[in-house]
């Protein structure tokens, strides 16, 4: 329960209770004493009746019931307290009918806000929400061939450390073996990021940022270089230890590359949602990694496939 409803709740529990209580004992003076105990009955189950209402309204619909007028009701119940304790002479008619308008103006401002529901209830928010890590398939899945190339290192080295582990071959020969392999795999890893920058500079929907993955393409080219050249020595035997530091050096630009790339990739994944988003009237996109809990099937839409076939075709060369 929001902060406010919970307060507009309180008060009027409390002039609830009061209403129907220590004012009812409180008539008196010259008045019809039946008379005024029927019409603060009146009034006590004019008060329960609304805290009914406000009780079964949304959150965000009670919020926005103004706690100032409730509040005045309570004030306005107190002051009679205090009246008939200070001057000991009991409620008269004209404060109770005083008092009968207030809430009646109250009653009038909780129909408000719960035929105000009714009719938010019915139009609602259109909402929906990606799941940015399905929609980066797409392109994983252009570069599948690299891709692939990639994971075959990765089983050579899983294979390799087994015959170590088997006693197959020296932990100096895995060594030795390894690092190449290493290499061999690192500069795979470069060939899918190249290959994906490729893509994306020849598409057609890639054209606002072509500039800035020309860039990064230009900053694989010395790096490729650079790996070609650990690779020969490695592999005819001719490797210095500066080369396994050098190793180290472009395994660590090619992290700051990709992540660069990632980025940029990520940022269009969530400019195609807004863009499909908006052209078919959506309020709210959310993105389902580390902030979407929950979701009503019903009411809130998963627009991943949407964001993907929209990404596809702006792929396309």
């Amino acid at each position: 329960m929001s902060n406010t409803k919970f307060v507009v709740v309180l008060i009027l529990a409390l002039a609830l209770g009061f209403g129907g209580g220590y004012l009812a004992q409180m008539v008196g003076g010259g008045t019809d004493v039946s008379d005024l105990s029927d019409k603060v009955s009146a009034i006590s189950d004019k008060i329960g009746g609304l805290q009914d209402k406000v009780g079964k309204m949304p959150d965000d619909l009670a919020s926005f019931a103004t706690v100032d007028e409730v509040s005045a009701l309570k004030s306005d119940i107190n002051n009679l307290e205090q009246k008939v304790e200070d001057t000991g002479v009991g409620v008269s008619g004209e404060d109770v009918t005083d008092l009968k308008n207030k809430v009646q103006g109250l009653e009038n401002k909780v129909n408000e806000l719960e035929d105000a529901g009714t009719t938010e209830g019915t139009a609602g928010l259109k909402v929906g929400y990606v799941n940015a890590t399905e929609a980066f398939t797409v392109f994983t899945d252009a570069v599948s061939k690299e891709r692939e190339s990639a994971k075959a290192k990765d089983e050579e080295l899983r294979a390799l450390r087994e015959k170590a582990i088997q006693g197959e071959i020296t932990e100096e020969e895995y060594k030795n073996q390894s690092i190449t392999l290493q290499a061999e795999k690192l500069k795979a890893q470069l060939a899918i990021d190249l290959a994906m920058i490729d893509k994306m500079i020849e598409a057609q929907g890639f054209q606002e940022v072509s500039d800035r993955l020309k860039q990064l393409r230009d900053q694989v080219t010395p790096i490729m270089d650079q790996l070609d050249s650990v690779l020969e020595n490695l592999k005819s035997g001719s490797a210095i230890p500066e080369d396994e530091q050098t190793l180290s050096q472009i395994n660590n630009q090619y992290q700051q590359l990709d992540d660069l790339l990632t980025r940029l990739i990520e940022s269009k994944i969530f400019q195609i949602t807004n863009r499909e988003a908006d052209s078919q009237g959506y309020d709210l996109v959310f993105r389902q990694e580390n902030v979407l809990l929950y979701r009503d099937g019903n009411t809130v839409d998963d627009l991943t496939d949407m964001t993907k076939r929209a990404l596809r075709e702006d792929l396309q060369a």
